[in-house]
């Protein structure tokens, strides 16, 4: 009963060990088996990264070379737009050097302009600019003074003293009165309302008028050589032109009183024509003289002819006495020495018969075609 319950009991715990075994290895393997899962998983997820990783890599690889056009775009574009911040600064450096270059000149002028307004304020001081002006334009114009023009010359007839008086080719005289006003002129472009401007303008107009008036009063156009008008000279463009916009009629009523307005573009283009005459009588001058001294020329010509002609004759009437002479020598003298010498004279040379001259004197082809006369004209020497 003892040894029963002994083996039941030995069996017993073989069979709880034989159980907790088997249930130990039952739950080894399900562990195993999630383990295994587990890593199966990963694997696949390290599989799918690994993959996805091999896909960017290729997409930004091929994403690298489609951008790279573009990144070398975006590089120009970089190197031009420093280049163009340069060239930028450089531009605006010079700009400021020139922005300061027309202030100071602006400053000068200003200052220039006033000491003009104030010059401009004598009526003597404007006479001599309007001459110096006008001496200029002569000098462009291609007159030489003291020759075509003069300056400041007394009239001896008419007792006036013109300020320039320029020499007509073919004679007579033109007389240019510099002087010219110039208050209201200024007030006018200076005045801010219009109205006001206006009025000056107006006055300036009258103004010329006046001095218009003035100078045909003078009478400079009286001399015989002189022309039927005077030329007051305006050596501002702007002093016609506002005057003419003032009143229209100026012009008319100043041909009228025989004066000539003129500019310093119309004044310059009557110089040039008073030049171009003077150029064509120099050379019509020059022709006369040519000619005169072309005729001189073929009557001294004539002489020297007749010289040669006589030197001809002379040369002819030369060779013919040299002929003559051998002819006499060798008829004469020889034939009378060989009879000596058959007489027994003897001498230490022997005679010879001289050469006879062959050389013929040339003919001028030109001597049926003598030279005209040029009665009056001294043929010289």
């Amino acid at each position: 009963m003892l040894i029963a319950v002994i083996v039941t009991g030995i069996a017993c715990l073989v069979l709880g060990v034989s159980l907790g075994w088997l249930l130990a290895s039952r739950k080894g393997d399900r562990a195993a088996s999630a383990e295994q899962a587990r890593l199966h998983s990963e694997m696949t997820l390290l599989r799918s990264e690994r993959d996805r990783l091999a896909l960017e890599h290729s997409d930004r690889s091929a994403l690298d070379e489609r951008l790279q056009p573009l990144r070398d775009s975006v590089e120009g574009l970089r190197r031009q737009a420093q280049d163009a911040e340069v060239q930028r600064a450089a531009a605006a450096a010079t700009l400021r050097e020139q922005i300061d270059a027309v202030q100071r000149n602006y400053t000068t002028l200003e200052a220039a302009t006033a000491q003009l307004v104030a010059a401009m304020s004598s009526g003597q001081s404007r006479g001599q600019w309007g001459e110096m002006q006008l001496e200029q334009l002569l000098t462009y114009s291609g007159l030489i003074e003291g020759i075509h023009f003069h300056s400041q010359v007394h009239q001896v007839e008419s007792g006036l003293r013109p300020d320039i008086v320029v020499s007509m080719p073919g004679g007579g005289e033109i007389f240019v009165d510099a002087k010219f006003p110039f208050d209201s002129y200024w007030r006018g472009i200076q005045a801010d309302d219009p109205a006001q401007a206006h009025t000056h303008l107006v006055k300036h107009a009258a103004d010329v008028l006046a001095r218009a008036k003035e100078l045909a009063k003078k009478g400079y156009s009286a001399g015989a050589q002189s022309p039927d008008f005077v030329i007051m000279f305006l050596p501002l463009e702007s002093l016609l032109s506002t005057a003419l916009e003032a009143d229209g009629d100026l012009l008319v009523q100043a041909f009228e009183l025989n004066v000539i307005l003129a500019t310093p573009t119309s004044m310059l283009a009557m110089l040039r024509t008073i030049d171009a005459g003077h150029q064509r009588g120099r050379i019509a001058a020059n022709a006369e003289e040519i000619r005169a001294q072309g005729a001189l020329m073929l009557q001294r010509l004539e002489t020297l002819a007749g010289h040669v002609g006589g030197v001809e004759r002379g040369l002819t009437q030369a060779v013919r006495a040299y002929n003559a002479l051998v002819g006499s020598f060798d008829h004469r003298v020889l034939t009378q020495a060989r009879k000596m010498q058959e007489l027994g004279v003897s001498s230490q040379t022997a005679l010879s018969a001289p050469a006879q001259v062959t050389e013929s004197i040339r003919v001028s082809a030109s001597q049926d075609l003598p030279l005209p006369e040029h009665p009056g004209a001294d043929p010289g020497n």
